[in-house]
């Protein structure tokens, strides 16, 4: 008995290193619309990843190449110049869905972390992965954004706020939330 309780003593004491060593956990957010609109030309309006500057008000262009072809890539133009590189990772046109993922983001500048420099991306996220899709339901469409990530900050203490989980939910919150507005006021006319 001894034994087991000198064992718990010693677990209880490593949890904080152990759960510290885990590193950031990855981040979810996912928003939902219906669109009163046939669901064909809802995904019609989303399908085309060269074609993001069509419905999401962050984007000033897109240039892409490789079409709505897995491997796809596209370079994302944010108001403002900053730029977001992303690859397509899957798409099913008769589920109509797809998925891609970030590959690169261009620095805004960086902030002074207790004598370390880190970089600010323009968008505060890492390893961020991202599902859109369209389904058919009463009076419409609905469309799902889904992404999951992490944030920006890779340090090892209390990350800065420009780089901690709070600000990447709510970039990407604002981003989905925002778009997929825009979408409903351009196809509900």
């Amino acid at each position: 008995m001894k034994q087991l309780f000198n064992a718990m003593i010693v677990f209880m004491a490593l949890m904080p290193a152990l759960v510290a060593a885990h590193g950031a956990p990855r981040l979810k957010v996912e928003e939902k619309i219906i669109i009163k609109a046939d669901p064909d030309t809802v995904w019609n309006a989303v399908k085309d990843f060269d074609n993001a500057h069509s419905w999401i008000p962050a984007i000033e262009k897109t240039v892409a190449k490789g079409g709505n072809e897995k491997g796809a890539t596209r370079t994302l133009t944010l108001r403002g110049g900053a730029t977001v590189s992303e690859k397509l990772k899957k798409f099913d046109d008769k589920k109509m869905s797809y998925m891609y993922e970030i590959t690169d983001i261009s620095s805004t500048g960086e902030i002074d972390d207790h004598g370390e420099m880190h970089e600010v991306p323009a968008f505060p996220v890492s390893k961020y992965k991202s599902w859109v899709s369209v389904k058919a339901v009463d009076g419409g469409a609905q469309v799902i954004w889904l992404g999951k990530f992490f944030r920006a900050y890779h340090g090892n203490g209390h990350p800065p706020k420009a780089l901690d989980d709070n600000t990447a939910i709510d970039a990407v919150t604002g981003l989905y939330k925002s778009s997929l507005e825009n979408l409903r006021t351009m196809l509900e006319k």
